[in-house]
């Protein structure tokens, strides 16, 4: 070959070369999956529909039976799907993979300079964190979601203790950014884009992490005075108004958005709670029909019945009361799709935090004597009520007809000895705990929380096919974490006690 021709032809090759090697990176680029976000905006939706689809869903069956709304041998046994390597998506360990997305959305947000949003970021993060550590206790906090910033795999724990104080310190934060932010929220599913709503929500939950530590000994803080300064200054920190401004996703009809078990089989093995079915009747409350089906024996009847089933009685559950055919299942606004034709996609929504719990958290505080601003307890407790009765009435509306409940209640309901504000403090302290457990329905494990708080409701107990000697305090740590944090997870053990079902939480010492 002519030399003069091989040294022009490299040339040529290396000159080509060159110039696609500088036009490379933007040919591979897709512009249609960035590999980064600078609009931190778009983690929300995901944010919200992942946690909160997640949540309700867990709500629907493991969390209402240690709640003891629903009855299910399977998991009030307290053994097969309480282990270790069960605990991970039921007990909602999880949140931490959707905790990532949110650390990314509120670093990007604080770097932006976009108060509202890193507010809304901080609200998730408090609310998803109390979730996980009422549950597990002592856990990963501080060193948590930092395998992407500080390629940190291996987290140690925190203290449940000190995991409170700073999620009140995160929820005070996010209540100031919500006040003084200009940004927009958008792509917001879950309060309409409304930084005020988000503020309220920041401002009940502060209420019930301080609720929930209220008998802890020698606490760092004036439990009372923080519940005060909430309490009495709505300006400052305003508060859900109604149900209309409570945390609840409104489902959709599209596929992927609907409530989460809309498309499961037939439940059958959840039913109603003797528990739950005693506090109802005992006050003659018609919200029985909204938490369960009637009897399939007196299902389309003129006397409907409902029907309860003790937790922890194993297979005895099959003839208890002369069988499934006497037996209430779920809530009518929780039936499949495959269930009944009145079934619906979206009656159920995804419930965080309601109006009517954060009434009840205050009526609490009023009646302990730790709040003295504001309204007085029975004040509260009324609304409460009142307002809970006015939510679910709004659910059952959105169910297909023919089918009906009358949830309506008349002075006599008010005036009956379960339910009217008198009595003894620990009488009236009864009754402001149950309405309030009957209120979190849907809230996950939080009626489980405030029974082991506070012991409400007085019939919750082990049964005899149960595996362990007293009702659950709180859930054994994932394989994962004995397997790949071992270092860290023993370290936990040593400081918060055994890995077991019965060790107490810092709470609930």
């Amino acid at each position: 070959m002519n030399s003069k021709i091989f040294i022009g032809s490299l040339a040529m090759v290396l000159l080509l070369s060159a110039g696609c090697t500088k036009r490379f990176d933007s040919i591979n680029e897709n512009p249609n999956q960035p590999d980064h976000i600078t609009n931190e905006q778009l983690f929300l939706p995901a944010i919200i529909k992942n946690s909160v689809r997640n949540y309700s869903y867990i709500s629907q069956f493991g969390a209402s039976v240690v709640g003891d709304y629903y009855a299910n041998q399977y998991n009030s046994g307290f053994d097969d799907a309480w282990t270790a390597s069960q605990v991970e998506g039921g007990f909602l360990w999880n949140f931490f993979e959707v905790l990532r997305d949110v650390e990314n959305y509120r670093i990007l947000s604080h770097d932006k300079g976009d108060l509202n949003n890193e507010g809304v970021a901080l609200v998730m993060r408090s609310w998803m964190f109390q979730v996980i550590t009422d549950n597990f206790g002592d856990m990963p906090y501080s060193q948590a979601v930092q395998g992407k910033t500080a390629n940190n795999f291996q987290p140690a724990y925190d203290k449940q203790e000190d995991i409170y104080y700073a999620l009140l310190d995160s929820l005070k934060r996010a209540n100031t950014l919500l006040a003084t932010g200009t940004d927009p929220i958008n792509s917001d599913i879950l309060m309409g884009g409304s930084a005020l709503r988000w503020q309220e929500f920041a401002n009940g939950l502060h209420l019930r992490l301080l609720m929930r530590m209220s008998n802890v000994a020698a606490p760092k803080i004036d439990v009372g005075t923080e519940l005060n300064t909430i309490a009495s200054d709505p300006t400052t920190y305003p508060l859900f108004a109604s149900y209309n401004d409570q945390a609840a996703l409104e489902f959709l009809t599209d596929n992927g958005f609907e409530f989460p078990a809309y498309h499961n089989s037939p439940i059958g093995d959840y039913h109603l709670s003797t528990t739950l079915a005693t506090e109802l009747n005992a006050i003659n409350d018609p919200r029985i029909a909204y938490f369960a089906m009637p009897t399939p024996a007196s299902y389309m009847t003129n006397s409907p019945q409902y029907a309860g089933v003790p937790n922890g009685i194993g297979t005895a559950e099959t003839s208890y009361n002369g069988g499934a055919n006497n037996q209430s299942q779920e809530a009518p606004i929780l039936m499949p799709v495959a269930g009944y034709s009145f079934s619906s996609p979206i009656a159920a929504q995804g419930m965080i935090l309601s109006c009517a719990e954060v009434q009840f958290i205050l009526a609490e505080g009023a009646e302990r004597g730790l709040i003295t601003g504001g309204s007085d307890a029975q004040t509260y407790y009324l609304k409460g009520i009142q307002d809970q009765f006015s939510y679910d009435s709004s659910r059952v509306a959105v169910l297909a007809p023919p089918f009906t409940i009358d949830l309506t209640t008349g002075p006599a309901y008010y005036t009956q000895p379960g339910v009217a504000y008198t009595g003894t403090t620990d009488e009236k302290l009864y009754k402001i705990r149950i309405q309030r457990w009957f209120s979190m329905f849907y809230t996950g494990f939080e009626g489980w929380s405030e029974w082991r708080r506070t012991g409400v409701p007085k019939e919750t107990m082990i049964g005899p096919s149960s595996a362990i000697a007293a009702w659950p305090r709180r859930v054994r740590y994932p394989l994962s974490e004995q397997t790949e944090n071992t270092a860290n997870y023993n370290a936990a053990v040593q400081v918060q006690g055994p890995d077991d079902l019965l060790t107490r939480v810092w709470w609930n010492k």
